[in-house]
């Protein structure tokens, strides 16, 4: 029995130690949880990409991944990591509400008094960053692109050919377009793009924090590739230009930035003169500061300087849209002579969408106080002398624009015309009455209906009238047989280009309300065709009447009628002319019925008188 009282006993100084482990592991996980004033600032909440950590770092009120906050002081805390039931001081900072760094212990220990766990930390410890996931992006700090730049990674500054840094529309984004230079190894040509995220001082050095992405490359860079710390400094030129140094961390840290002369890779920004203030769009077309293309996908807004033009187009396939800056860069003479200060300009102007940019060569036409059209190059050059340098104006579009308030104008050619035909023009063969239905344009589905009744028909059954239902002249009207209602269209400007008449018109229709998307242009032109005329009063030569070409209705002002759809028209007389006629045959009509009256009365006056 007593040995049985003493193996129990030594048992139970075995099960001691144990009951007591657990019962300091309890306490200790407890002890976060009972101790509610320790807590992370709330601005830190969220989830941190830390360098060599594959997944994200989150972080809450309490929680650091995964360690637990236990006691803190100004920047100092102690965390408790659960899973080895120990702790340890880490010294954190917030650099910027999207970057943290800190400084820990690098041993995990049992609890002991603040101060002499933190002191134990020196400066020379690694300074360890996080920078935060989805962060809101920041105006980079390099003002006044575009910059020229030289570039080192160490074994020589490659400074010939010289490199490219381009403002975005976005301004917490650069683009970096790299030169190699042939002398210089590790150089190569690369466009980069830096998306700025957050900058601090720490005494006088500066610090930015960004992600660089390769453009052009379909490699999804990872974190670990695309974050990168710089050191930058801001230096008056000796020629009074603004210079940026910047040297650019290795890896995904802040680590090694001691100066901007040292960094895996340095740089050297120089602000270029844009020479943009010298240079203002037309004063009749900044006059209006807001204009659109004729079916409203496009707006155009010039600001107050009269220096920089904003385009907003909406994209083709859905409702999205993407804007464009376009800032004057410098006028262009047309001819030795030319002032720059007529109704047609050339301009050479920097464009960017995005992080797309460069320089377009563009001319302005002004066609009416409220109808320009603008012609671009669609290449971007990356030099202003090279926008204009082998652009034909001849082969590039024209694209119409019109302020909102358009006022009345005459239409050209007023007059009667009788509708002939109607399908593509004269450059093709004529189409037959299934191909013209086949090739029919595209226009509202209920307001079209091609007649079947008989092959000689073939919509050939209308009229034109322009200018004839007012005395301004200021309306046209299309009756076409093949169509269910008559259109009506008010004019408000034209133009004559190499024989060929432009006007721009919108829809009159009392269902619709004059706007964006119901303006128009119609182009039109006369042609000399032989005469018809046979028989015994026409002589032995060629005749030739007058034939006219009217497009139909199209948001764009083309310049060829060879793949548009025409109206081939003859004049039936001015309005004037027919007027006129209608007029002297009411009146003949009036005199007859007066001299009819007046023989009647005659005649009775007599029978009268003769009783």
């Amino acid at each position: 029995m007593p040995r049985m009282q003493g193996s129990a006993h030594r048992e139970g100084h075995r099960r001691a130690p144990a009951q007591k482990l657990l019962l300091s592991m309890l306490l200790a996980g407890l002890l976060p949880l009972a101790n509610g004033l320790c807590e992370f600032p709330a601005s830190w909440s969220g989830l941190w990409f830390q360098t060599g950590k594959p997944e994200p770092v989150f972080v809450n009120s309490t929680i650091l991944n995964n360690r637990t906050c236990h006691e803190n002081r100004n920047d100092m805390y102690i965390i408790h990591e659960a899973e080895e039931n120990c702790y340890r001081c880490m010294i954190i900072n917030e650099r910027h509400e999207n970057v943290i760094q800190f400084r820990e212990e690098l041993w995990c220990r049992s609890l002991a008094p603040l101060e002499e766990m933190c002191n134990s930390i020196s400066s020379d410890e690694s300074l360890i960053s996080m920078f935060r996931l989805d962060s809101r992006p920041i105006a980079c700090p390099f003002t006044g692109a575009p910059f020229k730049f030289s570039y080192s990674r160490g074994l020589g500054e490659c400074t010939n050919p010289v490199s490219h840094a381009e403002s975005c529309t976005d301004e917490s984004k650069l683009l970096l377009k790299y030169q190699a230079c042939p002398d210089v190894e590790r150089t190569e040509s690369s466009t980069e793009e830096l998306q700025c995220l957050a900058t601090w001082k720490d005494g006088r050095n500066k610090y930015l924090v960004g992600t660089v992405k390769s453009v052009g490359r379909s490699i999804i860079a990872s974190n670990e590739d695309m974050f990168r710390c710089f050191l930058y400094e801001k230096t008056p030129h000796h020629q009074g230009k603004v210079v940026y140094d910047l040297a650019q961390s290795e890896d995904a840290t802040c680590n090694g930035l001691t100066s901007v002369a040292e960094g895996a890779r340095t740089i050297k920004l120089t602000k270029v003169d844009k020479g943009h203030n010298r240079c203002t769009y037309p004063s009749w077309v900044t006059q209006h500061h807001d204009w659109h293309s004729l079916n409203g996908s496009k707006t155009y807004h010039f600001t107050a300087r009269n220096a920089t033009l904003k385009v907003r187009a909406q994209d083709n396939n859905d409702d999205s849209f993407h804007e464009e800056k376009i800032v004057c860069h410098n006028l262009q003479k047309l001819y030795p002579n030319d002032n720059m200060q007529g109704y047609t300009v050339k301009l050479v102007a920097h464009i960017s969408s995005g992080c797309d940019s460069g320089y377009v060569c563009m001319m302005f036409h002004k066609r009416d106080g409220h109808i320009i059209e603008i012609q671009q190059s669609d290449h971007k050059a990356i030099m202003p002398e090279e926008a204009c340098e082998s652009w034909d104006p001849s082969t590039m579009p024209y694209t119409t624009l019109v302020t909102s308030m358009l006022h009345q104008r005459k239409c050209p050619h007023p007059g009667r015309y009788t509708i002939i035909d109607y399908g593509l023009s004269e450059m093709l063969p004529s189409p037959s009455r299934r191909q013209r239905r086949s090739m029919k344009p595209m226009r509202t589905a209920e307001r079209r209906t091609w007649q079947d009744e008989g092959e000689e028909d073939e919509c050939k059954n209308g009229a034109v009238e322009i200018g004839c239902s007012s005395t301004s002249q200021n309306e046209m009207s299309i009756d076409n047989s093949c169509e269910t209602e008559k259109d009506a269209f008010l004019c408000h400007g034209s133009w004559e280009e190499n024989g060929t008449w432009y006007t721009i018109a919108s829809l009159r229709n009392s269902k619709l309300t004059s706007g964006q998307g119901q303006t128009y242009c119609f182009s039109m032109q006369t042609s000399d065709v032989p005469s018809k005329m046979t028989g015994r009063g026409s002589s032995s030569g060629d005749h030739h009447e007058q034939e006219f070409r009217l497009s139909a209705r199209s948001h764009t002002c083309q310049r060829s009628l060879a793949e548009q759809w025409t109206y081939r028209l003859t004049s039936q007389g001015v309005c004037e002319d027919l007027t006129k006629a209608a007029s002297s045959t009411a009146s003949s009509s009036s005199l007859s019925r007066v001299s009819l009256v007046l023989s009647a009365g005659a005649a009775l006056l007599c029978t009268l008188l003769s009783r």
